[in-house]
């Protein structure tokens, strides 16, 4: 009985929803095998001439996407759980969670509210869907993972031509290997943006925020940057930013003493000590876009400070992301996506869980993805693809991982309202109207 309830409010809710703005919604099955060549079984402590079996799994999973507009507020959503065993063996296992949610809506008619939220919680690398923005990517060893972050941004327009920008954001990492030290940061920034002509912008921002790495330390930062944004046309975008920062650390270490000389059996005695550091860099980006519905494609570059992944300690951080998307006919549709991280120490001392000594690298890591999505008529698709991964790594827990990546799997659809939902990347503004003269 509570069951059909809940059901009886859903669809309820969904045709009120529909009625009242413009509702979509799409909900797919999605069943398949992955292999990932030897990742899983590699070890740094086998010999590396023992043979190695390739790792192949069993994937089931949900994907809800859907987006909703009305005139003053658009939002999307994508959600896609999956479930993951070793078709070898029943031990390896694992969830996985991805979703990216975003909200843009005018709140008066000069100021208007921007959310982003996007989070992933997987045993291992996600490469099944292309990338969207430039972020710092690691392979775990071993042991779950998880990424969030949410990033809320106010915008008041003074002018036609001016306005003033508020934004606060908050990341996380978790990582279930002990190796690796949880991250969590906290930011605000202040800024003003000014329309210089029809589709040119320019944005000056300030912003301070904290790193917190628990019982390991904390780092205060601050940064300045300058942005110009370019519409060359309605479906291309460009934007270029840079800037400088500035970061002070603490790092808590623990320092291991020799006991009471005079007593050999005396045991060692460890006390904690507080190191400093204060850096200054550049930091710097690109982002190139296009949003048609035949060809799309995105670009994008970032060098800039990061509180890291897995190190304990901030970092400089450069990503990039390429992706590139094409019908072939009705039905067909190929696409290539690729993707590198790097994150560089910013003093080579007290680092903690080094295997070598091959520069300021601590990890890096690179992607290439090959796809194709073909339908079988309206309510079934088809899926595949191969990725190359590639990381170098002078953190244990990650270390060095080279394999291949194979996936098939079949899409059917549960559910739809019509027309194919917006992602959260492609809102844009609910209104063309403007500003009160007040």
């Amino acid at each position: 009985m509570r069951r059909a309830t809940i059901l009886g409010w859903l669809a309820l809710s969904l045709s009120h929803a529909a009625a009242a703005g413009e509702f979509r919604l799409i909900l797919e099955g999605e069943a398949g095998v992955r292999n990932d060549g030897s990742y899983g079984r590699l070890n740094q402590q086998v010999d590396q001439e023992e043979a190695v079996r390739d790792q192949s799994l069993g994937r089931a999973g949900l994907n809800l996407q859907l987006s909703y507009a009305l005139q003053r507020l658009n939002l999307a959503l994508g959600y896609s759980p999956s479930y993951e065993r070793s078709l070898d063996d029943a031990d390896i296992s694992g969830t996985t969670h991805r979703l990216d949610f975003g909200l843009v809506g005018d709140l008066t008619r000069r100021l208007q509210l921007d959310v982003r939220e996007r989070l992933l919680s997987t045993p291992n690398i996600d490469l099944y869907a292309p990338a969207a923005v430039p972020e710092t990517t690691t392979v775990t060893r071993r042991g779950d993972q998880l990424s969030h972050a949410l990033d809320v941004t106010l915008n008041h327009k003074f002018s036609r031509r001016s306005s003033l920008v508020l934004g606060v954001d908050h990341s996380l990492r978790r990582y279930e290997d002990e190796n690796l030290f949880d991250s969590e940061a906290l930011g605000a920034r202040i800024g003003a943006g000014f329309d210089l002509q029809r589709g040119h912008r320019i944005e000056v921002s300030a912003g301070a925020g904290q790193y917190d790495y628990q019982d390991r330390g904390d780092s205060d930062v601050r940064t300045l940057g300058v942005a110009w944004a370019y519409d060359l046309t309605p479906a291309n975008h460009l934007r270029l930013e840079a800037g400088a920062y500035s970061v002070d650390s603490t790092e808590r270490l623990l320092r291991v003493l020799p006991g009471d000389p005079d007593d050999p059996e005396a045991p060692a005695v460890t006390e904690t000590v507080l190191a400093r550091d204060s850096r200054e860099g550049w930091r710097g980006g690109l982002q190139f876009a296009q949003e048609r519905q035949l060809i799309r494609w995105a670009l994008g570059l970032s060098h800039d400070i990061s509180p890291g992944a897995g190190i304990g300690r901030a970092v400089e951080a450069d990503n990039a992301f390429a992706g590139i998307s094409v019908p072939v006919g009705r039905r067909l549709e190929l696409g290539l996506d690729g993707s590198a991280s790097r994150q560089s120490a910013l003093s080579s001392s007290n680092i903690d869980g080094l295997d070598d000594d091959r520069g300021d690298e601590l990890t890096e890591f690179a992607a290439g993805t090959a796809r194709a999505s073909w339908a079988l008529g309206q309510a079934l698709r088809i899926q595949g693809g191969y990725s190359r991964v590639w990381q170098s790594s002078r953190v244990a827990a990650f270390g060095d991982l080279n394999y291949d990546r194979y996936f098939l799997s079949l899409a059917f659809r549960i559910y739809s309202s019509g027309e194919p939902p917006k992602t959260p990347e492609s809102l844009g503004r609910p209104t063309d109207e403007e500003p009160d003269s007040q």
